[in-house]
């Protein structure tokens, strides 16, 4: 009974550690960059100065940031719809595979996760000087699709693991043809690992710096404006509030991720 008890002190103490170095590293800074977006000064100091909206006004004084807000939705998009397309397909030759084939897709999958993405950027900027391609969006994409298409593999292959493919053959044993069986048996099924896949591709490309900093040429994306804004001090209070919507945009679709039990397939 004493060991019982003192496990369980030990699981709330651990538990509370847990809490305080997650809220201290991630949620308070955060906490702190949507509070100094309604800062009346441009600089960080207490006592607070008051409540501005000034920031969020001036943010409609920036042409690059909605410029560069709108290529970055743009790749983000393409890279996602492009990851699907082919990233689908090969979840399911993956979940099909047996044995030694199965442990190389595997490898040959995985190695975009271990390489550093500033490698993955200064080798892809290479090649396409080598092969005499300007650098533009199309360079963008295709070089995001080079650890967006095991995203989808992964995630998806792993629920098709699991899938019951009985249900397929009951259902064809009933009348069912095979699109059928696969737009109202297996689709539903394997639905939310789709979902999870597609939203973590279109963050990653949205948010990708490195890799885009090396193959989009002249042009802006979003991190890249933040990176080059963020050197100018008078700047850095716009940086704070276009944050501050994408963190709260950020945390409704997560929200809504979890009401949708989507959220399950992501973590």
């Amino acid at each position: 009974m004493s060991v019982r008890k003192n496990w369980s002190i030990a699981k709330l103490l651990l538990g509370g550690y847990t809490a305080s170095v997650v809220s201290l590293l991630i949620y308070l800074p955060i906490f702190l960059l949507i509070l100094f977006s309604f800062h009346a000064k441009a600089f960080f100091s207490f006592p607070f100065a008051g409540f501005s909206l000034r920031w969020y006004m001036a943010m409609f004084e920036e042409e690059f940031l909605f410029r560069s807000l709108g290529n970055s939705l743009i790749i983000a998009s393409i890279v996602t719809a492009a990851a699907m397309v082919l990233g689908l397909p090969a979840a399911f030759t993956f979940a099909s595979l047996r044995g030694r084939k199965k442990d190389v897709f595997i490898m040959f999958m995985a190695v975009p996760f271990v390489i550093p993405w500033l490698l993955i950027g200064v080798a892809s900027l290479i090649f396409y000087i080598t092969v005499g391609m300007e650098l533009s969006f199309l360079t963008v994409v295709l070089s995001h699709l080079t650890y967006s298409i095991p995203v989808v593999v992964i995630i998806v292959g792993s629920r098709l693991l699991t899938y019951n493919i009985r249900l397929n053959e009951a259902a064809m044993d009933l009348g069912a043809d095979q699109l059928q069986v696969f737009r109202k048996i297996m689709l539903p099924q394997i639905f939310p690992a789709v979902a999870a896949a597609a939203l973590i591709t279109f963050i990653w490309s949205f948010d990708n710096f490195i890799i885009t900093y090396f193959t989009i040429g002249s042009d802006l994306t979003f991190p890249i404006w933040v990176w080059s804004s963020i050197r100018y001090p008078k700047k850095l209070p716009i940086v704070n509030a276009v944050s501050a919507i994408i963190v709260i945009v950020g945390s409704l679709i997560i929200y809504l991720l979890h009401r949708k039990g989507l959220l399950e397939e992501i973590i």
